[in-house]
């Protein structure tokens, strides 16, 4: 098996210069957002639309995307740049490819959110496929690693934010979460590490535990709860809108209030 599978790298159509007023300027932060196309990444990136920011958006899903970049422009945000990619995918040279590519457009970049995640159902660990297994590590461990590191300098020269989206104790050392539950309680250990890190840095660290939220990934796994139980993404989305902008202390494990 070769792992990842070959890509031929990042496409940036979307990607363009903006006015040297605009991309030198300190209050429009540029940010990306993965996993923006749907759920949570989609709350915060209108949220973020709302406050004037610069985004990046990445996801796989092309119609998704389409569909939120459509409803940025028309309430007067900055176009966002797209970047239609599967994380499945991401090396350590796409991941050059995509931060240089932001900073040459928009001269910088201030906050890094990673809200894309895999999760293919509740399943016993020894009916998981080879490929689905790795498939969850690369896109929910690796890929944040991965890109964050390779961010982390640019983040830095802005004093800006890396924020990770991590699930809360249910799935993870519990039956039947397989390579999802692994996978998150890896994210959590690393976010750990990272936030202890870079304490006393001008780059701040959040690992934050949105809760239950009406999404897709949610509904794969508690087939029988009503939807309108649950909360919106929006109500995290908030928590994490903050984390960007700098308005709550940075830490590894943060809950919403």
């Amino acid at each position: 098996m070769v792992w990842p599978p070959a890509e031929n790298g990042i496409k940036l159509p979307a990607l363009k210069p903006v006015p040297p007023r605009m991309s030198n300027s300190k209050h429009v932060k540029t940010v990306l957002i993965t996993g923006a196309a749907g759920g949570l990444g989609r709350s915060l990136a209108l949220a973020c639309a709302k406050q004037g920011m610069q985004l990046v958006v990445l996801d796989k899903d092309r119609r998704g995307l389409a569909g939120l970049c459509d409803e940025i422009e028309c309430s007067g945000a900055p176009a966002p740049g797209v970047c239609e990619y599967d994380l499945v995918a991401l090396g350590p040279d796409q991941c050059d490819e995509l931060v240089s590519g932001i900073v040459e457009a928009y001269g910088q970049l201030d906050g890094l959110v990673h809200c894309a995640t895999r999760f293919d159902g509740l399943q016993p660990l020894d009916q998981v496929a080879g490929d689905a297994w790795l498939g969850h590590m690369q896109v929910n461990l690796n890929a944040p690693w991965l890109l964050t590191r390779t961010a982390l300098p640019a983040l830095r020269d802005q004093g800006g934010a890396v924020v990770f989206a991590i699930n809360d104790d249910a799935a993870r050392g519990k039956a039947y979460w397989g390579p999802y539950g692994t996978s998150q309680s890896a994210l959590q250990t690393m976010v750990t590490m990272l936030f202890e890190e870079c304490e006393g840095t001008p780059c701040r660290v959040y690992g934050i535990n949105p809760g239950p939220m009406r999404t897709g990934v949610r509904a794969k796994a508690f087939h029988t709860e009503d939807p309108s139980s649950v909360p919106s993404p929006d109500r995290a989305a908030g928590k994490f809108l903050d984390a960007v902008l700098g308005k709550c202390a940075a830490g590894p494990a943060l809950q919403l209030d």
